[in-house]
């Protein structure tokens, strides 16, 4: 049976044609599926990618929003939410592996739970294989949430659900380079909205040392200035003890690989 949500997906020729088909393969294995899937064509892409394309939209009810060029991530899932014919929209990677459970548990929070604007969960880390497990990134649970956006992003992005006419509210994405989702957060706590983390696991999410390289550089470092300037000017609570946090994300960015990978993992402590 299909259930009245959207999902969204964002995909450029970068990606590997293995680990999509994987993360739609675990899309077409939920216990509740779909009634649409968008996927959005950041740009031209492979013929593997097309290739896998192909294959599921014979089983799955997907819709194809083609960009004539690479905009970034921001921008594609902005085009991608405004086509999504539901309120309640699931995010997900084209390299991660979602539990089957995850839709069915989301999407059943969220019907029981029309205050809640937003819902995330901890994920599993893997390398080579979903099958073995090299840690369970966690993230906050209740008024912990609040306590953290202040020093790090509390939600894991391949795992949330959240409600579209909220996130048209604060404007979307915006194209942040590498924090898209950490400002739209900020924006809709800012704007009261609430959000949750459930106290449960629904993603496996791939990485490795290329996930960390892509955490370098100097539009990292414009990013990170730009949200500290955000927090500072909004009304959360003691915002100014972002400072600190925020000056040595900011130092990271500029850092050789080893010693990011060694501060990464000290900012999800």
């Amino acid at each position: 049976m299909n259930y009245n949500f959207s999902v969204l997906l964002s995909i450029y020729y970068k990606e590997n044609s293995q680990f999509f088909d994987a993360a739609l393969n675990s899309i077409y294995t939920q216990t509740y599926l779909p009634n649409e899937i968008i996927i959005v064509h950041d740009g031209k892409l492979t013929p593997e990618l097309y290739s896998v394309i192909g294959k599921w939209e014979v089983l799955l009810p997907i819709q194809n929003i083609i960009l004539d060029n690479n905009c970034g991530l921001g921008i594609a899932l902005n085009i991608g939410l405004a086509q999504c014919s539901n309120d309640i929209v699931m995010r997900a990677d084209t390299d991660d592996i979602n539990l089957p459970n995850r839709f069915e548990a989301q999407y059943k929070y969220m019907t029981q739970n029309p205050e809640v604007t937003l819902c995330g969960s901890h994920v599993n880390e893997f390398e080579a294989s979903s099958d073995e497990i090299i840690r369970i990134k966690k993230v906050p649970i209740g008024d912990d949430i609040i306590k953290v956006i202040k020093k790090r992003n509390p939600f894991n992005h391949m795992a949330v659900c959240f409600r579209k006419k909220h996130i048209i509210d604060v404007g979307g994405y915006m194209d942040l380079p590498y924090m898209e989702d950490y400002y739209l957060w900020l924006r809709l706590l800012n704007k009261n909205f609430k959000l949750v983390n459930l106290d449960t696991i629904l993603v496996s999410a791939r990485v490795g040392e290329a996930m960390i390289n892509r955490r370098k550089g100097f539009k990292y470092v414009k990013s990170e200035i730009t949200m500290l300037k955000y927090i500072l000017n909004s009304s959360l609570e003691m915002k100014y003890t972002s400072i600190p946090y925020f000056s040595l994300r900011i130092l990271s960015r500029i850092l050789p690989t080893y010693l990011l990978s060694k501060i990464y993992s000290k900012l999800r402590d």
